[in-house]
C-alpha cells in the first residue's frame, strides 16, 4: 500500500518483505551518503540494502510506479576501493549485485548507486535525484 508521509512516500509492504516499510524523498536533490543515510536514521531506517536480488526487484517495481521518476539512490557504493561495493550504513560488503546491462561501469568515477526497474547502476555522488529509505519495523 502506498500512502504519503511528510516529505516522503512510502510503501508498507504485504508482500515476502514483512518487516519493512521504504520510504522514497518526495523531491529532487544533490544526493549526499552521509546526508541521506542521516535522514533516513531519524526515521527508523537506513538508506535502502537490497538483501538479495527478489527485495532489489521488490524495491525496484514500488519505485518505478512513482510520478516524477527517478533516479532512486540506495545505500551502496564503492568510494572507498573502486569496485568493492559495500552497505554505506553498516560497512558491510555486498556481493551478487544485480547490476543493470554493462554496469557498474565506474563512467568518470561514479561511487554511489542508484536502483533501476532494470537492476542497478553506479552513478556520480552528489548529482540531483530521490533516496531509498528501509525501515524494519
Amino acid at each position: 500500500m502506498i500512502v504519503s508521509v511528510q516529505g516522503y512516500v512510502t510503501y508498507d509492504t504485504l508482500g515476502p518483505y514483512l518487516n519493512k516499510k521504504y520510504l522514497v524523498s518526495r523531491e529532487f536533490e544533490n544526493f549526499n551518503l552521509a546526508q541521506m543515510n542521516d535522514r533516513c536514521k531519524k526515521l527508523g531506517g537506513y538508506l535502502f540494502q537490497p538483501d538479495n536480488r527478489i527485495e532489489g526487484s521488490y524495491v525496484a517495481t514500488f519505485v518505478k510506479r512513482l510520478r516524477g521518476g527517478g533516479p532512486f539512490y540506495v545505500g551502496l557504493t564503492d568510494e572507498e576501493s573502486e569496485g568493492r561495493f559495500y552497505f554505506y550504513n553498516d560497512k558491510k560488503r555486498k556481493y551478487g549485485i544485480p547490476w543493470r546491462w554493462f554496469q557498474p561501469d565506474n563512467w568518470w568515477n561514479e561511487d554511489c548507486v542508484e536502483i533501476w526497474t532494470t537492476g542497478f547502476n553506479d552513478r556520480h555522488c552528489g548529482k540531483r535525484g530521490r533516496y531509498v529509505c528501509e525501515i524494519p519495523v
